[in-house]
């Protein structure tokens, strides 16, 4: 079983900036485990990291990044994609014998890769982009025939998760609640988890201020060109935070200021999710953010401990 070396922790505090760092410090390259950043044109509410375009590479300071900037804001990505896609740029770059970290908060993408809850069969793009146009209480009412008991599990309102259950039972003819039963396929990549954390009241901080510079940066314009594009808040990528706060603000739901408070607070509480779920993880070995140079410091002391174990 191959070990994967993985940086975690919560929204904000400080990940890329610590990958980075390492990833120049080795020669590696970052593949990217972050459920908002896989969308294009989605750049500054995602804290994307400023990539340059060389050829068909995406690079930051001279560091090869992967799985940022493959689809479009339209197009459903669940996390049994994420791990069908981590899979094949992992064999990719074992190929070339290039060494990377995989870096991110979306903990259901990591489960996903290390923990698979079944074989997934073959996205069906054209089948997706069927069911996304219909309503989402449509949808939820076909569930409730075909697999019931995930009906009762999934939010009649979580339209990315009802399209997934009915694209896996049309593919498999099977419900999804049937499959998640069954026994789940082992994994041939195991985690080296190292995550990152910081005093609560300090992180509630970065957060704000990252939200404020997103503001500042021009979240509002870029959220003005994503609808001008065609993209719409029924699209499951401009649900995310910030981005639903901003298209309330333009359809006068909310004011600027109300929309950036509404924005904040959910970030706050999906970081203490993230470190909720992630303290349920065992054998993180945790590391706590100070500054740049001794968190990096600390973060190489554990990457030596991973290439000592592999």
């Amino acid at each position: 079983m191959t070990k994967i070396f993985c940086l975690v922790g919560p929204t904000s505090v400080g990940k890329t900036e610590v990958a980075i760092n390492l990833a120049q410090k080795y020669d590696l390259d970052i593949i990217s485990a972050d459920s908002r950043q896989i969308y294009k044109y989605m750049d500054i509410g995602t804290a994307k990291p400023k990539l340059a375009d060389s050829g068909q590479e995406l690079t930051v300071s001279g560091v090869r990044f992967h799985l940022i900037d493959i689809i479009t804001p339209d197009v459903l990505y669940s996390a049994a994609d994420f791990a069908h896609d981590c899979e094949k740029i992992i064999r990719e770059l074992s190929e070339k014998n290039r060494n990377f970290v995989l870096v991110g908060g979306s903990g259901l993408y990591l489960k996903a890769l290390f923990k698979p809850f079944f074989i997934a069969p073959p996205r069906d793009l054209n089948l997706r982009k069927s069911l996304e146009k219909e309503p989402v209480e449509k949808l939820y009412g076909k569930l409730k025939i075909v697999d019931p008991i995930s009906a009762k599990r999934i939010n009649s309102q979580d339209r990315q998760r009802i399209i997934r259950a009915l694209e896996l039972y049309q593919t498999t003819r099977k419900p999804m609640s049937e499959q998640l039963k069954e026994k789940h396929p082992q994994s041939e990549f195991s985690p080296y988890y190292v995550g990152l954390t910081m005093p609560r009241k300090m992180l509630c901080e970065k957060i704000n201020q990252r939200f404020d510079k997103m503001i500042d940066d021009g979240l509002v314009k870029e959220v003005k060109h994503l609808l001008k594009m065609g993209y719409t808040k029924e699209n499951n990528a401009l649900n995310g935070i910030g981005y639903q706060e901003v298209i309330r603000f333009l359809d006068d739901d909310l004011s600027l200021m109300e929309a950036i408070h509404i924005a904040k607070t959910l970030s706050r509480q999906y970081a203490k999710r993230q470190m909720t779920w992630f303290k349920k993880v065992e054998g993180i070995h945790w590391i706590a953010f100070t500054t740049l140079v001794e968190t990096v410091s600390k973060v190489s002391q554990e990457y030596n401990n991973y290439l000592n174990i592999v």
